[in-house]
């Protein structure tokens, strides 16, 4: 059998014969390609097992690359030297389920637990980053190296999508094992370091605001209803989706009833300023129709997006998101004296470090909270409610 430098090119171009044609690299002994002369192509590793010589198929050429072949052929020609037996773990891989497969169940069984949005990120990051490095693998031959690899490649052009993409993938994992797909303790995700997040969150102050305050009244005539929904934003502090999703039934006297927020239902408490902004905006009130029915489930985002962008232009805000008005109304919430507490109340925290134990403050303090934040804004952006 010839040996030869085995290298991804002369793999590639390497033609069938009129018969099995085997090319055994030189590096690695025991570890070649087979060409059958349909030009079928398949990474081997030939050794004697049990005083017997034999080959194992490792995968297809195509399937899988040169290195990770040859990472596979090492590791089992290790095992096969130390009296084990490859064959018997490649059978019980063709009784495994391929990632892709256990993707297919994982949504399948998460879906109905999932809220729309969460439902569709997920999809995006599986079908982008995470199906095509792993998608063809056995579920249960992902290891540490593999990811680790995965994610040092994917890190190099958005470390922030990489990260994503590892914490859905790590839920997975863990969900593998509580199915029986994989060992416990197997996760492959574990001790692989997140890449640091750039601190790009910041708040407005009581002179930005009034840059703001003027910006959006000069645009009101244009975009009447965008401004009015920055505005409310900016008095809540919620979240865009809880804001533009707003119908009528779920504005209370003094409070947003919000069915499926981030966090789950939950009452936003209102101030002065912000009933009023609402008792400003047109249309009838039926209890099903949308406070802002053009900016309602997705709709004209370019527009909320063309206005805000050209009020920040017009304020010389800078680079400024809409959340971070939700970062300044907490920033408001401290400066006018609130507990912290209070404030991940007021804004719908999940975190127990700031909203545990605090269950027993009722309405009328969070609804004087609300009075102080709202206040502090309108009064900074100028608005007479």
């Amino acid at each position: 059998m010839p040996t030869v430098d085995l290298t991804p090119r002369l793999a590639r171009e390497s033609k069938p014969g009129p018969r099995d044609t085997f090319l055994f690299d030189r590096t690695l002994p025991g570890f070649g390609l087979r060409i059958h002369p349909s030009g079928r192509k398949v990474w081997i590793v030939q050794a004697r097992i049990e005083g017997r010589s034999r080959r194992i198929v490792i995968a297809r050429h195509g399937e899988m690359e040169l290195a990770e072949a040859r990472r596979r052929a090492r590791d089992m020609l290790a095992r096969i030297r130390a009296g084990e037996n490859p064959a018997d773990d490649i059978q019980r891989e063709k009784q495994t389920p391929t990632f892709r497969q256990f993707a297919d169940e994982y949504l399948r069984r998460s879906d109905p637990h999932w809220k729309p949005s969460g439902r569709k990120t997920v999809r995006i990051y599986l079908k982008a980053r995470i199906l095509p490095a792993f998608g063809r693998m056995p579920l249960d031959r992902i290891g540490p190296e593999d990811v680790a690899a995965w994610f040092d490649a994917a890190s190099r052009d958005k470390p922030g999508a990489a990260n994503r993409a590892l914490e859905i993938l790590r839920a997975m994992m863990f969900r593998a094992e509580e199915w029986g797909l994989r060992e416990r303790g197997s996760n492959p995700c574990l001790g692989i370091a997140k890449n640091p997040r750039n601190r790009i969150a910041r708040f407005l102050d009581t002179d930005e605001l009034a840059r703001l305050g003027r910006a959006l009244d000069a645009h009101e005539a244009r975009w009447p209803e965008a401004v009015a929904a920055i505005r409310l934003l900016a008095l809540t502090g919620c979240r865009r989706s809880e804001v533009l999703n707003l119908r009528w039934r779920n504005i209370g006297a003094d409070a947003l009833n919000l069915e499926d927020s981030k966090t789950g239902p939950r009452a936003v408490p209102l101030g002065k300023a912000a009933r009023a902004l609402i008792e400003t905006l047109p249309g009838a009130r039926d209890p099903d129709a949308f406070l802002f029915p053009r900016h309602a489930e997705g709709r004209g985002i370019w527009i909320l997006t063309n206005c805000w962008r050209t009020a920040c232009a017009d304020a010389k805000l800078g680079r400024l998101r809409l959340h971070d008005l939700r970062h300044t109304a907490a920033s408001q919430a401290v400066m006018a004296g609130e507990n912290l507490p209070l404030v991940g109340k007021l804004l719908g925290h999940r975190r127990h470090r700031t909203t545990a134990g605090y269950a027993h403050l009722d309405d009328a303090h969070l609804v004087e909270a609300a009075e102080k934040v709202g206040g502090c804004i309108a009064k900074s952006m100028d608005l007479n409610y």
